[in-house]
């Protein structure tokens, strides 16, 4: 315990800190939280050792307060640790966990709105997500600010409805409630089979026995995962320890949280991006008080201020979500181990397709492997085949009011798929088409010169939305009309490229009376739209529902016995080594949506390369062969998980200082022994929101450290002021 006078350093939750000295004005201990004052600007820091700065005494400042909470020595050492590998500063790993900025002060004074649900009024695109943004914070009032932050609409939607009554004003002071302080308790009314219960018996002992463990619970799709993990949460939380379920927010659906409550008797309390400031700080202090030991939630969610922390769930352990690419570039699952490491408890990795770093580690003994191989509650498995598209060309269609003399437009489903769909709709079975790619066409062109139409502020082309009827940019959401013809020649222009307006345009023609819906970022603009879809399917209302990569995972149609995939080689032939790994997951988490009731089901790839080894193991259910020849081929490269890459992304506003400073860093690049330093060279995509950008990629061995020799070339030169730095340790996309 350190007295009053003594000088600490204090680490502040901002991105350029590693730390400044401060005089006590209270006792106080390592990881005691304080409040302090940098630039006449007051900040929340945490007391994170000795001060070392050897300023004169006259020179020190004092800190303003010391609170009553801290963190545990064990999290200022994953503080540490995790900046050692990501090469974040102290201060920008701290700033991930003091993420809710008045969690410390009284509630503020605020006028809220109340969204009046018997409103008569139209119901817009826009004024739909702002009722889903109150759905999804259980109808509580919310400030201006809120509303506009979660349902991304313009503040001139929120004053016409404030104008017409449908948001009304309500109390002047957000809520400090104790709502989310559940009883929780094993609910006993799930029964685990035999492989579900020798699983979760692993864990438990695991549990019991203290100390740090990693289990992959190996499950195939529909196997059970949740209610093995769901036991082992029981048995840690009934202990008296915290536990985390993390998940890809995608995977955060009405199904989870039904199952969750009808286990544990409560709803559980979610952590996500899309919560109101109000009920953000009310979770925040209430982990932060041990008041609230068990939450569902994000990446993010991994660094809310946990007080004797004793699981980590990490289910889709595989998914890219986990990693974050803004805020500093980490990988949630492993920063998961990394702190369950240092504090000594167990974690569980969950998947159906795991990731290669975390198969490696199991075969390393590191992590203990548990199979679960049957479906839960005695469904097949689904029958998975490719249709070779260069014998089963699709047939043209017209539409309704297309000229009799105009072309016919080019179809893209195959007439072997469209009879095993004619053949679903007669059985009144359902069907899931997936194509990842959204809107309605890609590539925007003229036949004449080949002029394509690009972003003006990104170096990538624009994609088609039929449903709003303009180009959308996917980097920067730079929205344009269409044009009728060429800027440069005058030509016609023509769609090229297939994305999901284009296949449902294609089943409305060729099968009328069935009822579809499209699933991707672009018309589920909450989790309650995508709730409401859901039900729908669940209630039979839909027919067919062709989506995106959000249809992938998390969601149990019983009656869906059907999956298509549109365009089974799309990714497959990427740059990036992880292409083959990423495409498996994402067709073989797909293929889990068939066959999960009664009836077994069945999964059709279109593809012009059925001989591709990648398609071939999952038709076979290969996945083991699959993935141990995939790592052979990374193994001879030394790429990961056999090696390491960091990659250094430089950005500037204008090309000519990029280049200089890049210039300057080759000139400064150091002689390594055992690893490398390639670049520089254009990003793949060069230019995003008028930044430019280049990357230089190190690579080493496996044992190489790199960190270091990065953290130490950068500081050899000086970073202009209109330059950015992002440093990616092993990155999952090269753009």
């Amino acid at each position: 315990m350190f007295q009053v006078g003594d000088i600490l350093k204090i680490l502040i939750p901002n991105v350029v800190n590693t730390g400044y000295d401060y005089r006590l004005i209270d006792s106080a201990q390592i990881g005691s939280f304080v409040r302090c004052s940098v630039m006449n600007k007051q900040y929340i820091g945490v007391v994170y050792g000795i001060g070392d700065s050897n300023l004169p005494q006259e020179k020190i400042k004092s800190v303003i307060e010391v609170l009553p909470y801290g963190l545990d020595v064990s999290v200022l050492q994953w503080i540490q640790k995790m900046s050692d590998w990501t090469l974040m500063t102290p201060g920008a790993v701290l700033k991930l966990i003091i993420n809710v900025p008045d969690a410390f002060l009284p509630p503020r004074v605020e006028q809220l709105y109340a969204f009046n649900f018997d409103a008569k009024a139209k119901m817009t695109d826009a004024r739909q997500a702002v009722a889903d943004a109150f759905l999804s914070n259980d109808a509580e009032p919310m400030s201006v600010s809120d509303i506009q932050n979660i349902s991304k609409v313009s503040s001139s939607v929120i004053r016409t409805m404030i104008k017409n009554g449908i948001l009304e004003p309500k109390d002047q002071r957000q809520k400090n409630t104790d709502n989310f302080l559940y009883d929780y308790k094993d609910s006993g009314s799930v029964k685990l089979n035999e492989e579900q219960q020798q699983a979760a018996d692993e864990i438990a002992g695991a549990i019991s026995d203290g100390g740090f463990s990693v289990f992959l619970l190996d499950g195939i799709t529909g196997s059970g995962k949740t209610q093995v993990y769901f036991d082992s949460a029981w048995r840690a939380y009934s202990s008296g320890k915290s536990v985390l379920l993390m998940m890809p927010e995608i995977a955060l659906t009405a199904q989870f949280m039904s199952r969750y409550q009808k286990r544990f008797g409560a709803p559980p309390v979610v952590w996500h991006s899309n919560l109101t400031s109000a009920r953000r700080r009310d979770i925040w202090r209430g982990v932060m008080k041990g008041d609230i030991r068990m939450v569902v939630g994000t990446r993010s969610a991994l660094f809310l201020p946990w007080q004797n922390l004793g699981l980590i769930v990490v289910d889709e352990e595989h998914d890219s979500s986990y990693k974050q690419e803004d805020m500093g570039n980490y990988h949630a699952r492993d920063m998961a181990v990394l702190r369950a490491k240092i504090a000594g408890f167990p974690v569980v990795l969950a998947s159906a397709t795991p990731s290669a770093e975390t198969l490696l580690n199991v075969k390393l003994g590191k992590y203990k492997r548990l199979v679960l191989k049957s479906r839960f509650g005695g469904a097949e498995l689904p029958k998975i085949e490719t249709i070779d598209m260069r014998l089963n060309r699709p047939e043209d269609y017209a539409l309704p009011d297309d000229k009799e003399d105009a072309p016919l437009r080019k179809g893209v489903l195959s007439p072997l798929l469209c009879q095993e769909i004619q053949n679903k709709l007669d059985s009144n079975q359902q069907v899931m088409l997936f194509i990842n790619r959204r809107g309605f066409a890609p590539i925007i062109q003229c036949q004449k010169c080949g002029w394509v139409a690009t972003c003006d502020d990104c170096s990538v082309g624009m994609t088609y939305h039929k449903r709003l009827g303009k180009l959308l940019c996917h980097m920067c959401g730079r929205v344009a009309p269409l044009p009728t013809t060429c800027p440069n020649c005058g030509s016609e222009v023509v769609m090229r490229g297939t994305g999901i307006e284009k296949v449902q345009e294609e089943i409305s023609i060729k099968f009328p009376h069935a009822r579809t819906a499209l699933v991707s970022s672009d018309t589920m603009l909450s989790r309650q739209a995508l709730e409401r879809l859901v039900n729908k399917m669940e209630q039979g209302e839909i027919d067919i529902i062709i989506g995106t990569q959000i249809l992938a995972k998390g969601h149990h149609f019983p009656n869906l016995t059907l999956v298509g995939v549109v365009d089974a080689d799309m990714g497959l032939f990427g740059t990036d080594f992880r292409a083959a790994e990423h495409i498996f997951q994402q067709l073989f988490q797909v293929a889990g949506r068939a066959g999960r009731g009664e009836i077994p089901g069945k999964v059709l790839l279109q593809t012009y390369q059925p001989d591709n080894p990648v398609l071939q193991a999952i038709c076979a259910g290969n996945r083991d062969g699959f993935m141990e020849e995939d790592m052979k081929g990374r193994q001879l490269a030394k790429m990961p998980p056999f090696g390491q890459l960091i990659a250094v992304i430089i950005e500037a506003e204008k090309e000519s200082v990029l280049k200089k400073y890049c210039s300057d860093l080759l000139n400064a690049e150091p002689i390594l022994n055992g690893a490398k330093i390639m670049g520089p060279i254009a990003a793949q995509v060069y230019q995003i929101r008028n930044w430019y950008r280049m990357r230089f990629l190190v690579a080493g061995d496996i044992k190489a450290n790199l960190q270091p020799i990065v953290k130490h070339w950068l500081s050899k030169v000086k970073q202009p002021v209109n330059v950015r730095v992002k440093i990616d340790v092993n990155p999952l996309n090269f753009m």
